[in-house]
């Protein structure tokens, strides 16, 4: 395992939390799943508290100092990254998880589905000229 990717994994398990259960994480709960160059990471990591699993990207940026992309020290923040507004991401944490059921629910659903969501939703097409 390379030095950069060491101070990635030692930086998460400094900073970052299960979103589920606020627990902090163990190195052998993070997997590395892909590496594209020096810069960017993607990880895997298993809450040892509630057992959620969690896909986490990490970018590594270079310093302002223009040294290279593999010779940047790894930026000790964690930053949350979403396109959900806080009121979104407080309205969906108090929904319960997805379940293994609710998965296989809507695999069979698409699985006989034949994309007509007008059909589906029970509406006709709207008219822009009449809006």
């Amino acid at each position: 395992m390379s030095s950069t990717t060491e101070r990635i994994i030692r930086v998460l398990l400094d900073e970052a939390r299960c979103t589920e259960c606020g627990s902090a994480y163990h190195a052998e709960d993070v997997h590395v799943l892909r590496q594209v160059d020096e810069r960017m990471w993607d990880l895997a990591v298993v809450c040892n508290g509630c057992y959620t699993l969690s896909l986490i990207r990490a970018i590594v940026k270079p310093n302002a100092a223009g040294v290279p992309a593999g010779r940047a020290p790894v930026v000790p923040e964690v930053e949350l990254v979403t396109e959900l507004t806080r009121a979104e991401r407080r309205y969906f944490s108090d929904l319960p998880p997805v379940e293994v059921d609710d998965v296989l629910d809507m695999s069979a659903f698409l699985a006989e589905f034949d994309g007509d969501f007008r059909d589906l939703f029970g509406q006709d097409p709207v008219d822009p000229a009449h809006d």
